[in-house]
């Protein structure tokens, strides 16, 4: 048992730090003034530092409530823009009446919805990637809508 017992130390850190691993590469939050996503703040750019990869990835944009909204949805446009100029739109919509990702809920007026914008994604190229993303709701007041936070995640193939 005692020769033993060195490797089974050594896997147990390695398995400790393979564990731990964090699969987020890039994560922006941008908050909003008043807690109101206002038409004149409707385009926010984000830009992500990628390494060309065979890994997939997700891209996921989170939005966080305080309190409740006085809008039941934001129709949403995503522009992705390669280093070398390469573009891609996607269009997708924050449902707070009946969302269809999991949202997390920190206290009864606070809530956190999420948009799996691509679920396995590839970067074929190395350099900095631009995200766009657009809402299309109304000209009027957004109230309740804190933060808009941008992140890219390893997946699993």
């Amino acid at each position: 048992m005692k020769k033993f017992t060195p490797f089974l130390l050594l896997f147990l850190v390695v398995l400790a730090f393979t564990g731990c691993k964090n699969s987020v590469v890039y994560e922006e939050t941008v908050i909003f003034p008043n807690d109101n996503w206002a038409w004149e703040y409707k385009a926010i750019n984000f830009k992500a530092p990628v390494i060309s990869s065979k890994d997939p990835y997700s891209i996921i944009l989170d939005l966080e409530l305080v309190g409740i909204p006085n809008i039941d949805k934001i129709p949403v446009a995503i522009t992705m823009l390669t280093p070398k100029g390469g573009k891609t739109i996607k269009s997708s919509t924050f449902n707070f009446l009946s969302p269809k990702e999991p949202y997390k809920i920190k206290n009864p007026k606070e809530k956190t919805y999420r948009l799996v914008v691509y679920p396995k994604k590839y970067f074929s190229e190395t350099g900095d990637y631009t995200f766009e993303v657009n809402q299309f709701s109304t000209k009027a007041d957004n109230y309740g809508l804190h933060s808009l936070t941008l992140r890219i995640e390893k997946t699993k193939e």
